[in-house]
């Protein structure tokens, strides 16, 4: 009687707290989750970095103007000469311009792939953030049924219980049919505290991924046509994933890099071709006593000689970066391909437990009520009642995990191809239900403070 009076006064508290929330459908989650979540802000800020890699290996390729303004005190001593002083100032313009530095060039093909690098890199970062945020929200929506199939489950021995006791009462039931009804409405009960705290736990993570309070989640409409897999070949899954997965987008990239970072450290072997002007006007010169105006152009070229073998050294660096990268590459191939399979093989296994489990629910469901009414006539034993009723509470909870194990299979396929967004997250909302009135008995959400009496 303890453990309902503090089901019953953390339900009507819970309900308290949510009756003026509005509902919440998936899409709204997620939504809500991209513009929460602070690591998803830093890798967009991230990319937006990245982007300013090719303006800047560009501008390397470009010219360089540079002015200044300068005053000097000059003095000149000469032996048998009166010293000479006087003061120099002026300005000064000079002009550099490569002509020929293959290692910027290469820098500058380079950039190219740093930018896409920030790109998939956020992709990447927001496609992982709608995967956790799907998975939570439907972990809500499972622990809420199951705290319910719990609740029901209690209220079905509850039932059984009086009416052994009524039995007992008459002579028509043994103590030990009793000690065992007892026994199981106790382990219902304790199920049923289980799956409050868990439901507890899954919202607050929920809070804390949108920031915002769980209100009436949206639910899968029992209706619902659950989506097939097209095409139904996870091996062509698997070679899409193989060529687009995130990772092997980001581990290409870095490939290519490693390339370029090889042809850039060769390049230091090459000559440099330069060209350099400067302008000085108004006695800016040194050595000059009167105004003078300097103007030089000068083609410069730079030949490496030796370089003590650090040339050579950066090379076969890059070189052993390079083999680094592409077994990275090959390996993220490898475990795209894998992954595709594994989550269309479980979406594909999921549809048919699903239609399996349904057949299931609706025998023991049967199955019950003939054992139920066996009872009453005498020619079941209240063991048989039991059993009954715990295979029929187990089925509905399998299946009720079942559905959403099956959406999450189909986005987590959708992930391993690169192509899960906001857009494949609508589509699945379309096969929620926004949810009903709330009542006392169905209401539970974060828990508030309660009297120390009911605690």
């Amino acid at each position: 009687m303890a453990s309902r009076s503090w089901s019953t006064c953390l339900a009507l508290a819970c309900f308290a707290y949510t009756c003026d929330g509005s509902a919440t459908d998936l899409l709204t989650v997620v939504e809500q989750s991209i513009d929460h979540d602070a690591d998803l802000a830093a890798a967009r800020a991230g990319a937006r970095a990245a982007q300013q890699a090719k303006p800047a290996a560009r501008a390397a390729l470009l010219p360089q103007l540079m002015g200044g303004w300068g005053r000097a005190y000059n003095s000149t001593s000469v032996q048998d000469m009166p010293r000479n002083t006087y003061w120099q100032n002026g300005w000064t313009v000079s002009l550099t311009q490569p002509v020929f530095d293959w290692s910027r060039w290469t820098a500058y093909r380079q950039a190219d792939f740093v930018e896409a690098r920030g790109a998939v890199e956020f992709a990447q970062a927001q496609q992982r953030l709608i995967l956790q945020a799907v998975r939570t929200y439907f972990d809500v929506l499972a622990a809420q049924d199951e705290l319910t199939r719990a609740r029901d489950y209690t209220a079905a021995l509850d039932s059984h219980l009086d009416q052994l006791r009524h039995r007992q009462a008459s002579g028509e039931a043994t103590v030990i049919d009793l000690r065992e009804a007892e026994a199981a409405r106790e382990q219902a009960q304790l199920q049923q505290q289980d799956a409050g705290n868990d439901l507890r736990l899954r919202q607050l993570t929920l809070e804390q991924m949108t920031g915002q309070p769980v209100s009436g989640l949206s639910r899968v409409a029992d209706s619902a046509r659950l989506p097939r897999l097209e095409p139904d070949d996870p091996q062509a899954w698997a070679t899409q994933a193989e060529a687009h997965d995130y990772l092997v987008q980001l581990r290409q990239v870095d490939w290519r890099i490693a390339k370029l970072e090889i042809e850039k450290r060769r390049a230091e072997r090459f000559p440099v071709v330069s060209l350099t002007a400067s302008h000085t006007p108004a006695g800016a010169a040194s050595g000059y006593a009167s105004p003078t105006t300097t103007t030089t152009a000068m083609l410069s070229i730079s030949i490496p000689i030796f370089t003590g073998g650090a040339t050579q050294a950066r090379v076969d660096e890059s070189l052993a970066l390079e083999e680094k990268a592409q077994g990275e590459l090959l390996s993220s191939i490898r475990a795209a391909g894998a992954t595709a399979r594994e989550s269309g093989t479980r979406l594909r296994a999921g549809i048919a437990r699903i239609d399996a489990l349904r057949r299931l629910v609706q025998t023991s469901g049967a199955a019950l009520d003939a054992t139920k009414l066996g009872y009453r006539v005498g020619s079941r034993e209240s063991a048989d009642v039991l059993r009954a009723s715990e295979i029929y509470y187990t089925s509905r909870r399998d299946l009720i995990r079942a559905r959403y194990e099956v959406l999450l299979a189909l986005l987590q396929l959708k992930a391993a191809v690169a192509e899960l967004d906001v857009d494949a997250v609508a589509q699945v909302n379309q096969l929620l239900e926004p949810a009903g009135p709330m009542t006392p008995a169905d209401a539970v959400s974060r828990p508030k403070l309660l009297p120390s009496s009911v605690q």
